[in-house]
């Protein structure tokens, strides 16, 4: 089978940072299975730039159209010199957020619905026939998100500060991405202990790479 690319997403907040360092410490302890970790927007050297350039308050005060194109910028870059290469060298890629971060962000949380019809246009055009093979949406309610986000000390963005509504937004934008693609996504249910998800989410993992 050709190696899978995996997107996991959610809100800030939402635990899929310590689901991949729990699968990575899993992959390991299965004797070392292959896999590329890695992150967006990043994972290459001008894919970083674009997330610094993103991050600073200029980037931050920007309008949803060129954050958006930002985004899908930094994304090719990543494709091109990260995931696509890794992909063809048979190893599956576990990539935290991805273009569905695109909608629930910079659509739906910005309130830009006149950008919903160009995501799916830009998508085709960035990834052509070589999309992810699945993503992985790790859903909780968006006071859960938020107060987590509040109360993280080892990471903060400017989106943990934002208000409940506005996660309430990033939320509605990965559950429209999740509706329009129902073959590609599982959502699965955060608001229980990392264990307990990680318990279907290692699962999902090892069903999409063929372990």
């Amino acid at each position: 089978m050709k190696a899978p690319y995996i997107v996991v997403d959610g809100l800030d907040g939402c635990g899929k940072g310590t689901q991949i360092l729990m699968l990575a410490e899993r992959a390991r302890d299965k004797g070392g299975r292959k896999l590329l970790f890695t992150k967006e927007p990043g994972g290459v050297p001008l894919a970083t730039e674009i997330r610094r350039l993103f991050k600073s308050n200029l980037g931050m005060e920007a309008s949803s159209l060129t954050q958006s194109l930002l985004m899908w910028a930094s994304r090719r870059a990543y494709l091109e010199g990260s995931v696509w290469p890794a992909l063809d060298a048979g190893t599956p890629v576990i990539s935290d957020r991805g273009d569905s971060s695109t909608l629930a962000y910079q659509v739906y949380a910005k309130q830009a619905p006149e950008l919903e019809g160009e995501f799916w246009r830009m998508r085709k055009l960035i990834f052509g026939e070589r999309v992810p093979t699945l993503y992985i949406i790790i859903d909780v309610p968006a006071e859960v998100a938020r107060t987590r986000s509040l109360t993280d000390n080892t990471h903060s963005s400017s989106f943990d500060k934002k208000p409940l509504d506005w996660f309430e937004r990033v939320r509605d934008g990965f559950s429209v991405f999740a509706k329009a693609i129902p073959d590609k996504v599982v959502i699965i249910d955060g608001n229980r202990s990392p264990e307990e998800v990680q318990k279907d989410f290692y699962q999902i993992v090892s069903e999409t790479c063929g372990w």
